[in-house]
C-alpha cells in the first residue's frame, strides 16, 4: 500500500508542477481574483484526476488487481481516492463561490470582467464553439457536483441498506460524466496545447470510458459463471450459513484466500470468501448474518437454486513453506478453512498456529475446524470473546515464541487489525514485510 500511496503522490506532484508552469506569476500576485482563477483550475484538475482513477479501479480489471496485489486493496484505494476527489471538488466549489459572496457582501470590490480567452475574432472555429459551451459546462459541473455529494453521503452512511448503496455507486458514474464534461469545457484557454491540458483531457477520456463501462453493466461480465446450490447448512450460535455450489465447466478454479461475488436471482451480487480448497470440484462459502441481505439468507436459498458467480478475486496468497500465524476474526475464518484445505497438498508443516476469535462458539463449526487442524498438524487456539479477553500480540507471542520467524496472515474486522498491528509494531514485528491481511470491505 505504501508503494501505491507514493505513486499517487508522485502523480499529484507532476500535475502540480505542470499547472504551476502555466501560472508562474501567481506567488508574486496579491490579486484575490487572480488566485481564485488559478486555484479553481488547480483544484478542478486534481479532483478530476483522482476521480478518473477511482472510475478505473471500479472496473475490476485483472490487470489492476495484479498491479495492486488484490481486489481488496483496489477497493481501499478506490474508496479513499473517491473521498479525496470529492474533497478537492468541494475546495474547487468554494474557490468559485466564496469570492462571489464576498463581492455581494461588499467585502471585495467587483473585478474587471476578463474571460482569459482573448477577442472572439481571434478564436478558431473549434475554440469559439468550446467557448460558447462554457455556460452549459458550468451548469453540468454544478449539477454533477451536487449529485456527487448526495451519492457520497449515501455510500458512506452505514445505516443505508445495500441496494441503495449499490445504486448510489452506479449513479456516481453519471455524476462523474457531468463533471468530466465540465472540466474539459472550462479549462483555461491559456492551458490549451500545453502538457497540463493534454494530460487533463486524457484523464477525462479514460475516466469517462470507465464510467460508461460501469453504467452499461459491463463490470465483471467476462468473469461470470453459472452454478447450482447443492447443499446448505446453518450454524445458529455463530449465525453463519454454509453454502455449497457446483459451478459449471467455465469456472477455472481458485486459490486459498480468494473471494467471489454471488448473485441469487434478481438480487445484487455480494462478495464472499471461498472456503473450499482449490482441488475441490465444489465451491463452499461461510456467510455470516451481518446485514439486510445476509440476514435470513439460509431461509431463502434452496437446493437446486441457480446462482451466478463472478470471480475469483483477491491475492491473499499463503506462503505455506514458511512458519505461519493465522488470525481470524469472526467470519474471517473462511479464508483459513481454504488454507487448511491447501495444506493437504503440501508436506506436513509443524509450525502453523491458527487463532480463531469469535463472539460465541458454535460447536459444529468449531468441531469441523478442530478436525481439519488436527488432520494437518496445525495448532488451533479458539478465543470466545464472550468469555475471554481479546487476542493481543503478547498472547500470540506466549503461544508461538519469537514472532519475527513467522509470516502472519489476518482476516477479520478492520478495527481488530489496526489494534493488533500497533501491538505487533511495539514488539518489533516487521509489519511491512511479514503481515498480510484481507482488506476487503464494501463500504
Amino acid at each position: 500500500m505504501k508503494t501505491i500511496r507514493n505513486i499517487i503522490w508522485a502523480m499529484i506532484a507532476v500535475m502540480s508542477v505542470l499547472w504551476f508552469a502555466m501560472e508562474p506569476q501567481l506567488f508574486s500576485s496579491s490579486n484575490v481574483f487572480e488566485w481564485r482563477s488559478a486555484m479553481i483550475q488547480y483544484s478542478g484538475i486534481l479532483s478530476l484526476m483522482l476521480m478518473s482513477i477511482t472510475m478505473v479501479l471500479a472496473m475490476r480489471l485483472p490487470v489492476v488487481e495484479n498491479w495492486l496485489h488484490g481486489m481488496d486493496k483496489a477497493y481501499r484505494v478506490h474508496k479513499w481516492l473517491g473521498i479525496s476527489g470529492v474533497a478537492l471538488g468541494i475546495a474547487h466549489w468554494l474557490w468559485y463561490q466564496v469570492p462571489k459572496w464576498l463581492v455581494m457582501s461588499g467585502v471585495l470590490a467587483r473585478p474587471v470582467k476578463h474571460t482569459g480567452a482573448g477577442p472572439a475574432g481571434n478564436l478558431s472555429g473549434i475554440e469559439a464553439w468550446v467557448r460558447g459551451l462554457r455556460e452549459f459546462g458550468q451548469s453540468l459541473g454544478e449539477w454533477g457536483f451536487y449529485l456527487l455529494l448526495v451519492l457520497l453521503a449515501v455510500s458512506l452512511w452505514s445505516a443505508i441498506k445495500y441496494k441503495p448503496f449499490k445504486l448510489s455507486h452506479r449513479l456516481m458514474s453519471a455524476a462523474y460524466l457531468l463533471i468530466a464534461i465540465h472540466s474539459v469545457l472550462l479549462l483555461k484557454h491559456a492551458y490549451w496545447g500545453e502538457p497540463v491540458y493534454y494530460i487533463t483531457v486524457a484523464f477525462a477520456v479514460v475516466g469517462s470510458i470507465a464510467a460508461l463501462y460501469s453504467l452499461f453493466g459491463l463490470v465483471g461480465r467476462r468473469n461470470k459463471h453459472s452454478a447450482m446450490v447443492t447443499s446448505t447448512r446453518y450454524f445458529p450460535q455463530a449465525e453463519v450459513m454454509e453454502l455449497v455450489l457446483e459451478p459449471d465447466t467455465s469456472w477455472q478454479g481458485h486459490k486459498a484466500g480468494q473471494f467471489a461475488y454471488l448473485r441469487f436471482g434478481d438480487e445484487d451480487a455480494h462478495p464472499f470468501t471461498i472456503v473450499s480448497g482449490s482441488e475441490s470440484n465444489e465451491l463452499r462459502f461461510l456467510i455470516k448474518e451481518l446485514g439486510d441481505f445476509t440476514t435470513g439468507l439460509y431461509e431463502r436459498v434452496r437446493n437446486g437454486d441457480a446462482v451466478t458467480i463472478e470471480g475469483p478475486y483477491g491475492r491473499l496468497a499463503f506462503d505455506l513453506d514458511k512458519p505461519q500465524i493465522w488470525v481470524a476474526g469472526g467470519v474471517g475464518i473462511a479464508s483459513f478453512f481454504a488454507a487448511l484445505e491447501a495444506l493437504k497438498t503440501k508436506a506436513r508443516n509443524n509450525n502453523v498456529h491458527l487463532f480463531y476469535c469469535t463472539r460465541g462458539v458454535d460447536s459444529h463449526l468449531v468441531d469441523e475446524l478442530w478436525h481439519l487442524a488436527h488432520q494437518e498438524n496445525v495448532s488451533l487456539h479458539v478465543i470466545d470473546t464472550l468469555k475471554s479477553p481479546r487476542l493481543n500480540a503478547e498472547r500470540i507471542a506466549a503461544q508461538c515464541g519469537h514472532l519475527n520467524q513467522y509470516e502472519m496472515y489476518f482476516c477479520g474486522p478492520e478495527a481488530f487489525s489496526k489494534t493488533l498491528k500497533k501491538e505487533l509494531e511495539a514488539c518489533q514485528f516487521n509489519i511491512e514485510r511479514s503481515y498480510h491481511e484481507e482488506l476487503f470491505v464494501m463500504r
